[in-house]
């Protein structure tokens, strides 16, 4: 008999129609260089968001992936975008990829 995760494990539950854990998408590529904007990370190299989608498109092979689960018939796993949209995070912190620099804006605590 399967029952829901309790207490902690919630934070780690996700429903079956979200465990594409593998899939590459470009809004958490984004979320890793938003965060290494945040903490001044690569400071000569990730100089602004526009850089950091550049970098994505140059380095992210979202297409390797799709082909992999073709040739492996996992068709009904691959997700339509590149995005999962918005991500809430365990303090109420919301990620949009489509405006990164919001959630710069909103958080408290960065590099000084």
């Amino acid at each position: 008999m399967r029952t829901e995760p309790q207490g902690s494990q919630k934070l780690f539950h996700r429903p079956i129609q979200q465990r594409r854990i593998s899939y590459p998408y470009k809004s958490h590529d984004l979320w890793f260089l938003t965060e290494s904007l945040r903490w001044g990370f690569h400071k000569n190299a990730l100089t602004d968001l526009d850089v950091a989608k550049r970098i994505i498109d140059e380095v992210n092979r979202e297409d390797l992936w799709r082909e992999a689960a073709q040739e492996a018939g996992f068709t009904a796993d691959v997700p339509s975008g590149t995005s999962r949209g918005v991500e809430t995070f365990f303090d109420g912190v919301k990620f949009d990829p489509e405006n990164p620099e919001a959630y710069l804006k909103s958080l408290k605590i960065k590099a000084a």
